[in-house]
């Protein structure tokens, strides 16, 4: 917040000595003026800086100027919330879609109204708030030129692939702390992820070869690295070395066997439960990966299968809080 200076005149005391005066010449009546004369000069300098209104950010879809520190918002992508819920302007979030929501942003759910589903937007209930900002990403995307009918809108989707996170994320959380005068905190913040994971691809360099899986209504899919690829960072910032390639770019990876896992018998294996994190009931990912074929495994005899928080690896995928989680957590397993 810029912080508005204010001018101060100071009193001039004019002394006037009638005695001196009717006998001071004109020439002393110049000197004794010009101390007068410059103290105003000195005074006068200083400025008022007008707090800004608006700030220009980079977005998913190029610059965008938009209010500054807007104090009511609409938000269309969990990771957003979070790193907003992080940099402590949460304060400002009036409207979120209710769907899906991890539990640790549940809070949200009674501050802020519900406003549809990630994928399909209550327009109405949006309108009724009378934002001054709405932010989509990722899943809501598309819904960008309905929302900007509605109110000043960007696009801060999270890119998949090792660089493409790496880029949207910085650009992300910078973004989020101008619009919210928090810059410094969102500098610092992305300073120390950034030293954590190096931190963790060290540790991982020795630490064999390992494999992102996801259990979905008792299927498996595995995820390789992949230019485009949804867990890649795991692979290409956070340094693991991968059991094996992806085959086909799709957001739920390519369907695996048991098979297919004791073959590759992996060093480390990263298990996401989709089905824990959507609220599906359905067999939980260790029962479904509980088999002599996954327990004969390098990953499974050294104890190296890290079941992880999977909402925060899937539903507020780019967050600075699930961010620091996915990180600690692989560090965990690679320590």
């Amino acid at each position: 917040m810029s912080v508005a200076t204010r001018l101060r005149l100071p009193a001039l005391a004019a002394v006037t000595v009638l005695a001196l005066a009717a006998c001071a010449s004109d020439t002393e009546s110049e000197e004794t003026a010009e101390p007068a004369a410059e103290d105003l000069a000195e005074v006068v300098e200083e400025t008022t800086e007008a707090a800004p209104t608006e700030v220009t950010v980079v977005t998913a879809q190029g610059e965008a100027t938009v209010p500054f520190q807007p104090e009511t918002v609409v938000i269309f992508e969990h990771g957003i919330l979070d790193t907003v819920d992080a940099l402590g302007a949460g304060d400002a979030v009036a409207g979120i879609p209710h769907h899906a929501l991890p539990d640790y942003l549940a809070g949200y759910t009674e501050s802020a109204a519900n406003t549809g589903t990630l994928f399909e937007p209550d327009y109405e209930a949006i309108n009724a708030l009378e934002p001054d900002l709405i932010i989509v990403g990722g899943r809501s995307a598309a819904t960008l030129p309905e929302m900007e009918a509605i109110a000043p809108t960007i696009d801060l989707s999270f890119g998949w692939g090792s660089q493409a996170f790496q880029e949207t994320f910085t650009a992300n959380t910078t973004a989020l702390g101008q619009i919210f005068g928090a810059e410094d905190e969102a500098a610092a913040a992305i300073a120390e992820v950034t030293t954590d994971v190096q931190a963790v691809a060290a540790d991982a360099a020795d630490a064999g070869t390992g494999l992102v899986l996801m259990t979905s209504a008792g299927e498996v899919s595995a995820y390789g690295p992949a230019e485009e690829g949804r867990f890649d960072f795991v692979y290409g910032l956070l340094g693991v070395t991968p059991a094996a390639e992806q085959v086909a770019i799709d957001t739920h990876g390519d369907a695996v066997s048991f098979e297919y896992i004791a073959e590759l018998n992996p060093d480390l294996l990263i298990v996401l439960d989709r089905d824990a994190a959507i609220g599906t009931e359905a067999e939980a990912a260790e029962a479904v990966l509980d088999n002599e074929l996954v327990a004969g495994t390098s990953a499974a005899t050294n104890d190296k299968i890290l079941y992880v928080d999977t909402a925060k690896w899937y539903l507020s995928y780019g967050g600075l809080t699930s961010v620091g989680t996915i990180v600690d957590e692989v560090g965990s397993l690679v320590g």
